[in-house]
């Protein structure tokens, strides 16, 4: 069976403050990716809400994202199932220097918004300050989707793979 998550989770109780329309509330967030995160509450927005979210990063400080809810779960009473998964649409670099802990390749896995600069971080533009130089990188193309990969040459012996569909990426010596 193929998994449907495009992006590496990792388990992280963090508290989450979050709000729209005027609403705010709180929660913990149960696991956190590049692309999303689930918050733990009893007071779920339905899906399709634009939410803003305040994560308290421990010692490290609160990064402000904003997402849109993709799931939500309600059951009766008082589960510790419930709650709402949520599509980040903005990131700041503290969430990305955050996840970096864990995976030190996260930023290279797609641009993210940074809300404190209010420019992408991954885009094109800023490549210079965000990416390594050419010398430092291989392009390697899918075999399964075409989509051509840059990869850090300190990463190809450790399997890299493809950023749009997850295949490993075959590295050809001819």
């Amino acid at each position: 069976m193929k998994r449907r998550r495009k992006h590496k989770r990792f388990k992280r109780r963090l508290e989450v403050e979050f709000s729209s329309g005027g609403r705010s509330y709180r929660g913990l967030s149960s696991d956190l990716s590049y692309s999303g995160l689930f918050i733990k509450t009893n007071n779920a927005f339905k899906p399709g809400t634009i939410i803003d979210i305040k994560l308290h990063l421990a010692d490290a400080g609160i990064s402000q994202l904003r997402g849109r809810v993709v799931r939500a779960m309600k059951t009766a009473g008082i589960s510790i199932n419930n709650g709402m998964g949520v599509l980040l649409l903005e990131k700041d670099s503290l969430f990305i220097s955050f996840l970096q802990m864990f995976s030190p390749d996260t930023e290279a896995e797609g641009p993210a918004e940074d809300i404190s600069s209010g420019h992408a971080t991954g885009d094109k533009t800023d490549e210079t300050a965000q990416s390594p130089s050419s010398g430092d990188v291989i392009l390697l193309q899918c075999a399964q989707c075409k989509v051509k990969n840059k990869v850090p040459r300190i990463k190809v012996s450790q399997g890299p793979k493809c950023g749009k569909c997850g295949s490993t990426l075959i590295i050809s010596l001819g």
